[in-house]
């Protein structure tokens, strides 16, 4: 394995680093998707009954990772928190999320000695918005990664960790993301949202490489 992307929820793979994994792909390096939560948390949008959310929202990913082309896809059952003010039909979540099971270092450990990925990529330590999930999913990476694989942030462009490496997605890259957002149907709303505040971040993945300085344009694999 030679970049495996950790992260908590079913879409962030697509929406942050969806360029990044076809990108790498084309280079010959061997991808994969480690996802935390099975994002019961989310809106059912009245596409499923709510406790059928986890399993749709799996098949989501499935879909999602066959158009990145990854080689490997795992996801973990860790709950998966209530987004702050969350509002709609969502699916049975229980309250609790990531940030309450620390356990899930091990976890993510165990999948790295077995895999042996070159890059961990994941949320820098603030989440990049705040969500509880997105910060533990970052700690518990950081924590698992230490010894093992070289830790690489999927950043915002204005965030607090300085962009050293930004892919501008070319034409063909950046259909086959947008194809692997559009498969997350149930989290439309989220899409929607992300188009309304971010759009430039869809053919544009900015990351930080812990220990490097200065901006390059292309990857850092």
């Amino acid at each position: 394995m030679d970049l495996l992307v950790v992260v908590p929820h079913p879409d962030d793979e697509s929406f942050g680093a969806g360029g990044a994994l076809l990108l790498a792909k084309e280079a010959g390096l061997k991808t994969g998707v480690l996802t935390l939560t099975r994002g019961e948390a989310g809106r059912t949008l009245g596409l499923c009954p709510p406790e059928e959310l986890p399993r749709v929202r799996v098949e989501e990913l499935r879909r999602a990772a066959a158009v990145l082309q990854v080689d490997y896809l795992e996801v973990l059952d860790y709950p998966n928190a209530l987004p702050e003010g969350a509002q709609g039909e969502r699916g049975p979540a229980t309250g609790r999320g990531l940030a309450d099971h620390p356990e899930a270092v091990e976890a993510i450990r165990g999948r790295l000695l077995r895999l042996r990925p070159r890059f961990v990529l994941t949320f820098p330590p603030d989440g990049i918005n705040g969500h509880p999930d997105h910060v533990a999913a970052s700690r518990y990476a950081r924590e698992a990664a230490q010894g093992l694989a070289q830790v690489v942030y999927l950043v915002r462009p204005d965030g607090p960790w300085p962009v050293t490496h930004r892919l501008r997605l070319p034409e063909r890259v950046l259909a086959r993301k947008l194809q692997a957002i559009a498969q997350h149907k149930t989290q439309a709303l989220s899409v929607l949202k992300f188009l309304e505040m971010f759009p430039e971040r869809l053919w544009t993945e900015t990351f930080h490489l812990p220990g490097t300085s200065g901006l390059r344009e292309g990857p850092w694999w």
